[in-house]
């Protein structure tokens, strides 16, 4: 078996973290990811960078013909192992869908895992865009029945490709040396008395920061201890600015911690392990691996009920899902989650679920399995 691994993405490692699972089942293993990106891997895997660089000072015409000297290499490398498998995760640009189709016409096989089944903002022509990338899709995976559901609703031709395969953990994230709590809120002065709930990740609309931050206000008034820590950088300026008003305007500001940028690897623990709660107060979303980078830190998980959050949350096991997305709903359920004696009961089974369920030893053997249906 030879399959290809296309990760045009920098900043989500799932697809390195697939790879560490593939590379001891598969002998044949190829990776392509951006020119900036770096990545460790055995040497049993070929690494390819390929895709052009995201790198903001690089010139724009430089981008443009890396991106087409990448699409060569791929049509090369592609077109010179018929019988081999491409794997696409995630895209650099919108050409790449009719890349992928030209890919199907020739013969290729093609697995896609739909993380998303249409992009979170959707624009013109996106919908006709997704439905090329579905048909020309030899196999699709999903990470939940939700979204297994959500995509046969838009393009029911799909049933007879769907496969579904849970996300893995994120305990690559995880320190050497593990940190106290008390080391760990040292970096940011929080007290070991406080109750902190961290809104992780990068800040777009629809992850209802905004929504957060008004429950915010009601719950920090009935609880002098509670903190609130907000670590990613916003998608524009305009969004940035739209929450600093916001949180200059609170009256609780002084138990807001805003870090209002990227957060490097070496210190994603640091905020993880600081909190006693994560929460994702979504308007919508398919899936969220901010679950999973919780579940690895053994971190219980508060979020709103949209997506699959109720699939990958047991509520009351390893979080707590809202049953009314509304301001005061989750104000209650913030208070209600800091004050559990089973909070640390929570965060054990969160673990117990990422260690096994989302373990990445799962995720291959199903993976494998895809695979094997398109050469059987």
């Amino acid at each position: 078996m030879r399959v290809i691994i296309v990760d045009s993405l920098i900043g989500n490692d799932y697809t390195i973290n697939l790879c560490r699972g593939l590379q001891e089942i598969i002998k044949d293993l190829t990776l392509v990811v951006p020119k900036n990106r770096n990545v460790e891997l055995s040497s049993r895997v070929k690494v390819k960078y390929w895709a052009p660089s995201k790198d903001f000072k690089i010139n724009k015409l430089k981008k443009v013909v890396d991106y087409f000297i990448y699409l060569f290499h791929m049509l090369f490398l592609i077109s010179s192992n018929k019988k081999c498998i491409v794997h696409f995760q995630f895209f650099r640009r919108k050409l790449d869908i009719y890349f992928l189709m030209l890919l199907s016409v020739l013969g290729a096989k093609i697995v896609y895992t739909a993380h998303n089944v249409l992009p979170h903002e959707t624009k013109r022509f996106d919908k006709f865009r997704a439905k090329i990338l579905y048909k020309a899709s030899s196999s699709i995976i999903v990470h939940s029945d939700f979204i297994k559901r959500k995509l046969l609703k838009e393009f029911p031709f799909c049933n007879s490709k769907i496969h579904i395969v849970p996300h893995g953990n994120f305990d690559n994230y995880l320190p050497e040396e593990t940190l106290t709590k008390k080391e760990a809120r040292s970096h940011f002065g929080i007290s070991l008395t406080e109750n902190v709930i961290l809104f992780f990740g990068y800040i777009r609309e629809y992850k209802g920061l905004d929504f957060l931050l008004d429950a915010f206000e009601l719950a920090a008034g009935k609880d002098d201890k509670l903190k609130l820590v907000i670590a990613g950088a916003p998608f524009n300026e305009e969004l940035g600015n739209k929450y600093k008003d916001k949180i200059l305007k609170s009256n609780f500001r002084d138990r807001i911690i805003n870090h209002f940028n990227f957060i490097p690897s070496e210190n994603i623990h640091l905020y993880f392990q600081s909190s006693d709660i994560v929460i994702l107060p979504y308007k919508s979303i398919d899936h969220s691996g901010i679950i999973h980078l919780a579940y690895s830190f053994s971190k219980p998980v508060i979020a709103t009920n949209v997506g699959d959050f109720s699939e990958v949350i047991e509520h009351n096991k390893s979080g707590k899902i809202l049953e009314k997305n509304s301001v005061s709903d989750l104000a209650e359920l913030i208070l209600e989650l800091c004050s559990d004696d089973d909070l640390e009961k929570m965060g054990k089974y969160a673990k117990y679920l990422s260690e096994n369920k989302y373990s990445w030893e799962n995720v291959c053997k199903k993976t494998l399995k895809v695979y094997n249906t398109l050469i059987n």
